[in-house]
C-alpha cells in the first residue's frame, strides 16, 4: 500500500501491485505537499498549500482533527515514531511539534 498528494487537493490510497485505488481523502483547499502514515497505520498525516496540517482515521473514513498555526504553505508533515506527535515544517520559516492527544 502507498499514499500518494496531488495538486488535486486529494490524497490516494493504493494497493500494489495491481494499482487499484482503496481510498481517496478529499477536504483540503490546496495542494497537497505531504503524506504520512501512523506507526500503527491506521491513520494518515497530510500537509497542504493551504496552511494546515490534517489527520485523516481510516476506520472513520475521514479528518479527524485539523491543526493550524502556520502562516504559509506547510511544505510536509511526519509523525514521531511514537504516534503521539507530527511534525511539520512551513514556508513560514517555522516548524511546529504538535501533540495530537
Amino acid at each position: 500500500v502507498i499514499v500518494t498528494g496531488s495538486d488535486d487537493h486529494l490524497w490516494k490510497m493504493w494497493a500494489l501491485p495491481d494499482g487499484n485505488i482503496i481510498m481517496t481523502g478529499e477536504g483540503h483547499t490546496d495542494w497537497l505537499s505531504g503524506c504520512c502514515f501512523h506507526p500503527s497505520g491506521t491513520q494518515l498525516v497530510t500537509s497542504s498549500g493551504d496552511t494546515t496540517v490534517w489527520i485523516w482515521d481510516f476506520s472513520k473514513r475521514g479528518c479527524i482533527l485539523t491543526l493550524e498555526g502556520h502562516a504559509h504553505t506547510v511544505c510536509d508533515c511526519l509523525w514521531h515514531s511514537c504516534g503521539d506527535f507530527v511534525a511539520s515544517a512551513s514556508m513560514d520559516n517555522t516548524s511546529k511539534i504538535w501533540d495530537v492527544n
